[in-house]
């Protein structure tokens, strides 16, 4: 993002982008919860790369599309937005840090194993999962749609 934006501008940005996610996300609300999940709006959270002023977003936008859920709760509603944003942080910084073409993927992986981690946490507390089993079978969704997310938006922009 240029740094001569404006502020107004940047939460505008912020704003579409946390939108489209909940409603890209909602979009598709009978595969978004529980273990296995595919909810679409995460292909947006690569954005964070070169947008960081997004990742507050991100957070927002979880707690929205948790009320939805039928494991709504504290986990959903609190612990889920916070491994949100330290994973778009985490993403940033390691895109920025690796920098190019293997940055973004690390960092969009990264995020996406953050992400399916903290999930697994909620499913195996609320669901009585086994922990393995509930990573692994978001990690799978996670990974493909952050990938892919990298590639259409981070890549190309």
């Amino acid at each position: 993002m240029a740094q001569g934006q404006s502020p107004a501008r940047r939460v505008a940005i912020a704003g579409v982008v946390g939108a489209l996610y909940v409603v890209l996300s909602l979009a598709v609300a009978p595969i978004a919860f529980g273990p296995i999940q595919f909810r679409v709006g995460e292909a947006l959270k690569p954005l964070v790369i070169k947008y960081p002023v997004v990742i507050p977003a991100f957070g927002v936008g979880t707690v929205i599309i948790n009320l939805f859920s039928p494991f709504a709760g504290a986990l959903e509603l609190v612990f889920m937005p916070l491994v949100d944003v330290s994973g778009g942080v985490l993403c940033y910084l390691v895109a920025r840090r690796i920098g190019g073409a293997l940055g973004t993927y690390l960092a969009s992986l990264l995020y996406a194993v953050w992400t399916a981690a903290g999930v697994g946490v909620v499913l195996t507390v609320v669901a009585g999962l086994p922990y393995l089993i509930a990573f692994a079978s978001v990690a799978v969704s996670e990974i493909i749609l952050l990938l892919l997310g990298n590639a259409l938006l981070v890549r190309r922009i």
